[in-house]
């Protein structure tokens, strides 16, 4: 047998190892009905990844071993009866001209076939919100898994009947949508799969329910600010979203290396989020120069934040800990009547108007803060990456806070 030093060790698009290991069927009852066992091990370290999979393999393999099911009777009536068994089988289903057709796998496999044909193509967001949707319906129907024609428009009309009392219209959309795309690779690849998409047509208008997010007067930045005291992490947190108007998940995933100097100016690297155009350089604001630079210094695993670094979710995201924090500072500063579209997003806003007020062109202000750049080709094509960091760090520099001047 040829021993494989990485064996259960797999990357995830991110660079960190995870481990998986195969859950024989036996006991797949105790995991929920799951295929395999996956767990992060929290680390791009290789020789640090192999110490947690030994753990863990470990443990695992004890698990493995004590549910076991023995089998009774000595070893040689147990190799007779199956033997016995397969010539039954074997008498009563003769061998088919021709390869068989399959038939459409239950909801879980479903899953997991999907999961495995989009892991490369969809980000880690997207497929957790696929496993969260499967989840959620299984759980409704008190169902440790179901065959895809047992879920007709009725039960999806139910489920949902049930949902919009205590779930915003774009939680229920985001389970629709990944449950509907489920039905649809289905249908494409099994003849006897449902035909009609239970998922499809409910006309929820999820975008029309979003609320639009207001932005802090600058007086009232300060009092959240002042909130803050003494949480240093989540100060300067703050301090670099209102001067790069970086969403707080990228903040929050941002690393040591992600920071570097780009035609001698210092620049924020962002290499994915939200959509395709997330992906772009910020100059760092000569008022957070000296933060950053101190942040550089003193890293956390890599991560510039240490809660940032010790938030491990299945979709990826960093900022759960740093979302909760600010909004408690928020709601002890300006009380939580009235403040509900005011959140950490709302500085993106200021970020926004600063520079529109300041004259930036346009799709220099698209550019900066990670959106389409205009419809035509010209701006799709052809002006990508086109202003150089020297440029940008101009704009940047627009952003001004009277009230922080003295921090």
């Amino acid at each position: 047998m040829i021993y494989k030093r990485d064996r259960y060790l797999i990357l995830d698009p991110c660079g960190v190892y995870l481990v998986r290991i195969a859950i024989p069927e036996y006991m797949r009852g105790y995991f929920c009905g799951k295929r395999n066992f996956l767990k992060s091990t929290g680390s791009r370290d290789i020789r640090q990844a192999r110490l947690f999979r030994d753990a863990i393999a470990v443990e695992f393999a004890r698990l493995r071993e004590q549910l076991m099911p023995q089998p009774s009777g000595s070893k040689v009536e147990i190799i007779i009866n199956d033997l016995r068994r397969i010539g039954s089988f074997a008498k009563a289903n003769p061998p088919q001209l021709g390869s068989p057709s399959q038939a459409c796998p239950s909801l879980l496999q479903m899953r997991d076939l999907y999961l495995l044909q989009f892991g490369d193509k969809r980000k880690l967001t997207t497929l957790s919100k696929t496993n969260k949707a499967v989840e959620q319906i299984l759980i409704h129907l008190k169902r440790r898994d179901v065959q895809l024609h047992e879920i007709n428009r009725t039960v999806v009309t139910g489920w949902l009947d049930k949902l919009k009392k205590d779930k915003a219209l774009q939680t229920i959309q985001n389970y629709i949508s990944s449950l509907a795309q489920i039905w649809d690779l289905a249908r494409n690849r099994y003849h006897d799969a449902p035909q009609d998409n239970p998922w499809r047509g409910h006309g929820l208008e999820a975008k029309s329910s979003k609320v639009s997010y207001e932005a802090f007067t600058h007086v009232e930045l300060a009092q959240v600010f002042a909130a803050l005291e003494g949480d240093t992490e989540m100060q300067a947190v703050t301090l670099i979203g209102m001067y790069s108007g970086m969403r707080l998940n990228e903040i929050c995933s941002i690393r040591v290396g992600n920071i570097r100097r780009i035609e001698e100016v210092l620049c924020f690297e962002v290499l994915e989020g939200k959509t395709k155009s997330a992906t772009r350089i910020i100059p760092v604001h000569s008022r957070i120069t000296q933060l950053v630079e101190s942040l550089i210094h003193n890293p956390h695993n890599g991560f510039l934040f240490y809660h940032a670094s010790i938030t491990e979710r299945a979709d990826g995201k960093r900022s759960t800990w740093h979302t909760q924090r600010f909004t408690r500072a928020k709601r002890q500063a300006l009380g939580k009547s009235g403040t509900e579209r005011k959140v950490f997003h709302s500085l993106r806003h200021d970020f926004a108007q600063q520079l529109d007020r300041n004259q930036v062109p346009e799709d220099r202000i698209a550019m900066l803060m990670g959106h389409e750049r205009g419809k035509t080709e010209s701006f799709k094509t052809y002006s990508r990456n086109s202003a150089t960091a020297a440029e940008l760090s101009q704009y940047i520099e627009h952003i001004h806070f009277a009230q922080f001047e003295d921090f």
